[in-house]
């Protein structure tokens, strides 16, 4: 027995067979995960152990131990009519109870397949429930395992549908050739599951898979007909072997297996008991437990939990969402970065990844204990879940032609996702859609500017949730961001003046050490497209563009010195030691040096046009920009005859009049 909170739980082991013998479904909530298990995690030790305890019945050993699959912890559902089937809701154990089914379902299409009736029905009596006359729905109630609806048509199809009708109705998923369905990893789980079971089993029982030598133990009658044929004779020897095997196999399934069954009485808490078994084993996705949670309080205050699944949660079920991305030391899928995300958001505070379910449930708590402005439903939390899913979808997806997914798009090479809990709220706010677009230009802005200055971005984390706390005690609009974006003044927070960005932008070696590639490019593309807007018909670039350094790295062979001359191998050896930038040709290369990194010399261009110029003379690269390049930065370039150090000062003060303009100091 198990003790909880002054209750008692019925619990004991059970076999397979006095699980599903009798006449009762068990019934998996709408808002449980879908089947997942999988080959290499589940499916092959549990045929590896089947397959023993198969071998084990057909050689008579001595079966000492039973193999226990783990809780099925059910909950009583009381019955609308008395023509209704006895029913229990799966609190945990969905997956295993499926596995059942489908490994059930598998066999008894081979023995179909193999003319093995009797085994047919005897399984069959493990899959449905009998009496189908006297039950109130028979087309729900006949299944004993009622999985969740997302798995529903596809599971009931394998149940009922015989194997040729389903190859028919599942064609995409079989060979054309063969009644065999293709790599299990490829179709859905609940089908790759059991054309696994289908494989091993057809394979162990016409083969000597399960014992070598076991045909020559079978016995056969002697019939009274002395004209058998011998080959008759030994055809009836496989047939019997055969099917034994095939007995051994789904009779060592219900005989041998046990689970823990755990039934709860009225008045238990099955969230707790479902939360505490999946602490320990393979724990359920912190998504799963906020999901289930929900739905389980929905249940509990007869919100109507199928109906709120389908309004609000449906949308969190597409594969969308359960893609892994990886933000800081975490690989998660996308939709507990989200839910993380919302927290914050809605707390103005942080979040602790690893403690996900665990933070889920203090902010629900904080919600019902608000005076005013909590959920006063479990359908308003769904509701607003809903909302800031669609808004995070938004921010992840980047359509350029979305206010929002143009930001997301823009900020995406900086790789600042700490203020996503910060854009959430403000897009979520009753604020005009532009002014929502200009605070979200202020931010880029902050962003952008620090980068290029070589600030830190340390403890993103925490301030952008200040600024959101902020935003909300003084209302949410561009002056009250701009104004309390440019009164901080510490290292990790202020906000580069103009004088402060334009020396950074002029002088500091950017390209490799303060930004990557990646991020110069992001400047000068933003650059590109501006200036395409005020003289093309499209801002649209290239997909492939790399950034080109005008004046090479290695500019010593091709690019001399004011002088004429080339640096000597000492020169530049003592020109990486000094900081002078003066007339000597020592102060000239450190120069040369400096400005080399900076936006004034930097270009973009498709990466085959910028390996046929990389270190080449400026005469080169300028005939190879004018027949090929049509951006209009490097139409610009080609305006001047040659390239020098006065030039690239001169581009970097014409860049950054225009970067002034993308990026402007707020206010």
């Amino acid at each position: 027995m198990i003790e909880q909170k002054g209750n008692t739980v019925k619990a004991g082991p059970v076999t397979v067979r006095q699980l599903l013998e009798n006449r009762q479904r068990f019934c998996v909530p709408i808002y449980q995960r879908h089947y997942v298990w999988s080959r290499d995690k589940q499916w092959e030790p549990f045929w590896n152990d089947v397959r023993t305890k198969a071998i084990e019945r057909l050689n008579n050993r001595e079966r000492r131990f039973s193999h226990f699959m783990g809780a099925v912890v059910l909950e009583a559902r009381g019955a609308a009519s008395s023509r209704q089937v006895t029913s229990f809701q799966v609190v945990d154990g969905q997956q295993r109870l499926t596995t059942f089914q489908l490994f059930l379902a598998a066999a008894r299409d081979y023995a179909e397949q193999a003319g093995f009736g009797d085994s047919v029905g005897l399984i069959e009596g493990y899959l449905f429930n009998e009496k189908e006359h006297l039950m109130e729905d028979p087309e729900i109630e006949k299944y004993k395992v009622w999985p969740t609806k997302y798995d529903r048509e596809l599971f009931q199809d394998i149940l009922f549908e015989e194997r040729p009708e389903l190859r028919k109705k599942y064609r995409e998923y079989f060979y054309k050739s063969r009644d065999k369905i293709y790599e299990y990893s490829t179709v859905p789980s609940l089908l790759g599951a059991y054309g696994f079971f289908f494989d091993r089993i057809k394979h162990a029982v016409e083969s000597d898979d399960l014992e070598d030598d076991f045909a020559e133990t079978i016995e056969v009658k002697e019939d009274d007909e002395e004209d058998i044929a011998a080959t008759e004779a030994e055809h009836d020897l496989d047939r019997i072997a055969m099917e034994q095997r095939l007995d051994a196999l789904w009779e060592a399934l219900i005989e041998e297996f046990k689970v823990v069954e755990i039934t709860l009485e009225e008045g238990d808490d099955a969230q707790v008991i479902f939360e505490t078994l999946n602490e320990r084993g393979k724990p359920l996705l912190a998504a799963d437990l906020v999901r289930n949670n929900i739905f389980h309080r929905a249940d509990a205050r007869r919100e109507h939990a199928d109906k709120l699944f389908d309004k609000y949660w449906k949308d969190f079920e597409d594969p969308f969402w359960s893609v892994m991305e990886k933000q800081g030391r975490y690989n998660r899928e996308r939709i507990e970065f989200f839910l993380a995300n919302f927290i914050a958001g809605k707390v103005a505070g942080e979040v602790t990844l690893s403690k996900l379910f665990s933070e889920y449930k203090a902010f629900v708590k904080i919600q019902a204990n608000k005076a005013t402005g909590g959920y006063p439903s479990v359908e308003a939390e769904l509701k607003d879940l809903r909302a800031f899913g669609a808004l995070y979808r938004r921010l992840l997806e980047r359509d350029a032609d979305d206010p929002l997914g143009h930001f997301a798009k823009l900020l995406h090479p900086w790789d600042v996702t700490t203020v996503y809990p910060l854009v959430l709220r403000l897009w979520s706010e009753e604020v005009d859609e532009a002014e929502k677009a200009e605070c979200l230009s202020i931010l880029l802005t902050f962003i952008v500017r620090r980068a290029i200055c070589g600030l830190t971005t340390k403890n993103y984390n925490k301030f952008f949730l200040s600024v959101l706390r902020h935003l909300e005690a003084n209302a949410f609009s561009k002056t009250n961001l701009a104004k309390f974006l440019s009164a901080q003044t510490s290292e990790s927070a202020r906000l580069p003046s103009d004088k402060e960005f334009e020396g950074a932008w002029m002088s500091a070696p950017v390209y490799g050490r303060r930004l990557t590639p990646l991020r110069v490019r992001a400047v000068l593309e933003a650059i590109e497209r501006e200036k395409r807007q005020k003289f093309h018909e499209t801002d649209q670039l290239a997909p492939n563009l790399s950034v080109e350094h005008i004046l090479p790295s290695k500019w010593e062979e091709h690019w001399p010195l004011p002088d004429g001359e080339t640096p000597s191998s000492d020169e530049k050896l003592q020109a990486m030691f000094a900081n002078e930038e003066d007339d000597s040709r020592i102060g000239q290369i450190v120069r040369r040096n400096r400005l080399l990194n900076t936006f004034g010399n930097l270009t973009v261009l498709t990466k085959p046009l910028n390996s046929s110029v990389r270190h080449g003379p400026y005469k080169d690269k300028r005939d190879a920009l004018s027949d090929h390049s049509l951006l209009v930065l490097n139409r610009e370039i080609i305006k001047s005859e040659n390239w020098d150090e006065e030039c690239i000062e001169e581009r970097g003060r014409a860049l950054f009049e225009a970067a002034l303009g993308l990026w402007p100091y707020p206010g």
